[in-house]
């Protein structure tokens, strides 16, 4: 049900029977949405996992069927918000893996309303091989069925718990990092949560993907693609987010909103274009950059003396007291100046000092 086939070229994704993504775009979408208490689900996920079977005692048949209705309600939500989000949403409808399992299965599972079952024999009274061979497979296919949604919870937690985390990391110093870095950071991220118990704790795919090399047309013109297939959500995402970090297209949250944006590798912003409610069509993008100035001013006495020689020496710019040469020279030089100092490369005595000149 989760099996994604895409072909990855560049900065973009096909999905097979599906859309074409930006890279990151579908990560974006994951980390923007609001999937309520997924640990809560994944726990009912596994005590489904443990207590759903064919009821093996003539005693288990009817809190088994009344389990089995509560299952098939639990899981028909999750298909639900499988559907609702990309890649799935842009593919072909797919069938409810439990409305095939009652079919497939309705001599065992169609009980009455009361969750009783006239013609349901516990497995213990079976004695023919092949309807043992039926329970057996039912019994699989199920405990499939049941660790595949699993699957799907598990990478959905490590969208939020891993991802968001690690790429918080990646855009700590607000620019592209290099191959360099980026694999100083991800080294870094390893070690720290190498030692957690849990896998959807770390930076790792689920499930298995296969890649072979496919020739796609761009407007008449082939093109050489990676074809991708992908057993889950989890390995689809684990790829787009490393592709991502190699052609400069990543999800980042909004240093202003709070909300994720996909930043594309022709420019990077610490702040997205969403327009700012209640502020005559004025973005994030306008108001973040303002504040993040206003911050450093605050709380840094490097730029808070900057920010006043500059505005000491405008006012001299503006009197006529300097030349537009004279005060663009003095501008290169204080930006100079402000990096050594930010840099420690000199004391900020001399800083001031030279600055104010």
């Amino acid at each position: 049900m989760t099996e994604i086939d895409a072909y990855f070229y560049q900065h973009q994704i096909i999905v097979k029977r599906g859309k074409e993504y930006k890279t990151g775009e579908v990560l974006l979408a994951y980390l923007s949405r609001d999937f309520g208490d997924l640990t809560a689900m994944l726990n009912q996920c596994k005590h489904y996992s443990v207590n759903l079977h064919y009821p093996e005692t003539r005693s288990e048949i009817r809190p088994v069927n009344l389990l089995f209705r509560q299952a098939h309600n639990f899981f028909s939500v999750l298909y639900q918000l499988i559907a609702s989000l990309p890649p799935y949403d842009s593919m072909p409808p797919r069938k409810d893996s439990f409305d095939e399992m009652r079919e497939k299965y309705e001599w065992l599972i169609n009980m009455s309303s009361d969750g009783k079952s006239n013609d349901c024999v516990p497995l213990d009274e079976i004695d023919e091989a092949e309807d043992m061979d039926r329970v057996l497979q039912f019994d699989a296919e199920l405990k499939a069925l049941i660790t595949e949604h699993q699957t799907f919870l598990e990478d959905l937690i490590r969208v939020k718990k891993v991802f968001a985390p690690f790429l918080e990391r990646v855009h700590h110093r607000s620019e592209f990092l290099s191959n360099e870095e980026t694999a100083e950071v991800l080294e870094t991220f390893m070690r720290d949560t190498d030692k957690l118990i849990h896998s959807y704790d770390k930076l790792k795919p689920s499930g298995t993907m296969t890649m072979t090399y496919q020739v796609l047309h761009d407007n008449d013109h082939p093109v050489l693609c990676e074809q991708y297939h992908f057993t889950t959500i989890g390995a689809f995402l684990y790829v787009e987010l490393f592709k991502g970090l190699q052609n400069h297209y990543l999800p980042k949250r909004c240093g202003y909103c709070g909300s994720y944006f996909l930043l594309e590798s022709a420019y990077y912003s610490d702040y997205c274009t969403r327009e700012v409610e209640g502020m005559n069509g004025k973005r994030c993008r306008d108001l973040g950059h303002r504040k993040k100035y206003a911050d450093k001013i605050k709380n840094d006495p490097v730029w808070l003396t900057y920010s006043r020689a500059y505005k000491a020496h405008y006012a001299r710019f503006l009197k006529k007291k300097m030349t537009q040469a004279e005060f663009q020279v003095w501008a290169d030089y204080a930006l100079d100046l402000r990096q050594q100092a930010l840099d420690g490369t000199i004391e900020f005595k001399t800083y001031m000092e030279e600055i104010r000149k």
